[in-house]
């Protein structure tokens, strides 16, 4: 049996157990078989075996339920895992569908990524971060349409929006930068960095407290806004970010709160949802977002 035919496997137990919490182990067989994988219950306890070992994501099993469940306190970054499985899903998806039909893109819409650039980094960043390597290039600046050479020791991949970019730390700098892979010219790995990644997990995990990139120094604020119970929907199936809970439900309106830093893509978000959302508190930042809003209004009124 090839290696692919069990990684397939194991992705669709993982996703089997996510979307149905306490899945026994006679439901997961009988789901696998139906996709044409023909295993027994002493296989499928191997192949969670596995999953613990490979992937880092533990199925614990709840006696109470008669099922297994994913044990998130003992697991390894389980959203982003999940984020990655979707990504391979789809690559497999679309490159059978290639395989038996060379049409199978005339049948999905996707948004625009023409402008993206730079994905052919990706794996050159990659090698980099795994074997503690030195990264060279040149960054273009958009803005100031400025082109400047950096050494960097990159330490994580980040994606937002349908982009992704590299963190890391400029030599002689001692604070972390974000660098947009499009924007990345003439790379090239150098030498073994001599910097010690251990002591910059605390700045990494600054973006566990921010949407988007842009990350302060400031601490992490517990944010609660009003949402119509219609759009209520659309965030409790997408939601903004991994803090968001459902705190209080009413017959229109529910109040959701998040504890994260308000920056710039925070506030985009909200004002995106318009008048389906209020911000209750903080009352500094119910101004805040008060005032984008009235400088919104006045420059409609004034035109």
């Amino acid at each position: 049996m090839s290696k692919y035919h069990i990684s397939r496997r194991l992705q669709f137990i993982i996703q089997y157990v996510n979307d149905r919490n306490y899945a026994s182990k006679d439901q997961l067989v009988e789901f696998l078989n139906s996709k044409d994988f023909d295993i027994s219950e002493r296989t499928l306890e191997r192949d969670m075996s596995k999953i613990r070992a490979d992937f880092g994501i533990e199925l614990g099993y709840s006696k109470q339920h008669n099922g297994y469940f994913i044990d998130k306190d003992r697991s390894v970054k389980v959203e982003s895992f999940f984020k990655f499985l979707e990504l391979v899903t789809l690559a497999d998806v679309f490159s059978d569908g290639l395989k038996d039909n060379h049409k199978v893109l005339d049948y999905v819409i996707f948004d625009d990524s023409s402008k993206l650039k730079g994905i052919e980094n990706l794996e050159t960043i990659l090698i980099a971060i795994k074997q503690d390597r030195v990264l060279e290039f040149t960054h273009y600046n958009y803005y100031k349409n400025t082109k400047t050479a950096y050494s960097i020791t990159p330490l994580v991949l980040k994606e937002y929006l349908n982009r992704w970019y590299v963190i890391g730390l400029p030599d002689g700098k001692s604070e972390i930068r974000t660098f947009g892979i499009d924007r990345l010219l003439e790379m090239k790995l150098s030498e073994l960095t001599k910097l010690n990644k251990l002591k910059y997990l605390k700045q990494i995990a600054k973006f566990d407290n921010i949407i988007g990139l842009n990350y302060s120094k400031n601490e992490p604020e517990n944010i609660i806004i009003k949402v119509t119970n219609n759009h209520l929907k659309y965030l409790e199936s997408l939601p903004l970010h991994a803090s968001q809970k459902t705190i209080e439900m009413n017959k229109d309106f529910s109040y959701v709160s998040y504890d994260l830093i308000p920056n710039y893509e925070f506030i985009i978000e909200i004002l995106k949802m318009s008048i389906e959302v209020e911000v209750i508190e903080p009352l500094w930042f119910r101004e805040k977002i008060k005032q984008k809003v009235s400088a919104i209004y006045n420059k409609y009124n004034n035109a």
